[in-house]
Parts: C-alpha cells; structure tokens; sequence
C-alpha cells in the first residue's frame, strides 16, 4: 500500500514538473533574442571593418563589402580601423577588395 502511494506520488511530481518544463520553456522561447554585436570604438553605422569572432572564422569584411551583414550578430565584431581588427584577429584575411 505504502509503494502504491509513493508511486503515484512520484508520478504526480513527474508530471508537475514536466507541465512547469513545458510552460517555463514556452516563456523562454518567446523571449527576445539578445543582440551580441560588438563595436570597439564604433557601432554598425559607424564601424569600418567587420569579421566573426567564431572559432572557425578567416575573413574580415570591408563596410563597402555587404557579405559582412550575413553574419551571425552573436558573433559579430565591428571596428574603427583594419589595423585594430588585424590586432585583435591577426590571422583574418580580406573577404573582397571593394
């Protein structure tokens, strides 16, 4: 009688929490995304030089090189000058001349 009640204890507690999990996920997944743009100086109107600061990133994009839009804004970096982003990423290479 005592592992009948405790079973059923059990699944009323597995339930509860799958209906909080679920409710609680609803919440998390409407939230807003979180903008993860950096600028070093500069913002994206203002920011002469992009790259990604993704591990497996090579290039760098000129402003005038629109390619630098597609990028992830999670991982998105914007700089003043192509020598303060070629500090910071030295191994990054022009994505196109423009």
């Amino acid at each position: 009688m005592i592992t009948a009640r405790l079973t059923l204890v059990a699944r009323l507690a597995a339930a509860v929490s799958m209906a909080l999990s679920i409710a609680l996920g609803g919440v998390l997944i409407d939230a807003a995304p979180v903008a993860a743009f950096t600028g070093h100086g500069c913002s994206k109107a203002t920011c002469a030089d992009f790259t990604s600061s993704y591990h497996g990133s090579k290039y760098y994009y000129r402003r005038c090189d629109s390619a630098w839009k597609s990028l992830s804004n999670t991982y998105l970096q914007g700089f003043k000058t192509k020598s303060a982003l070629l500090a910071q990423y030295p191994g990054r290479k022009l994505h196109k001349k423009c």
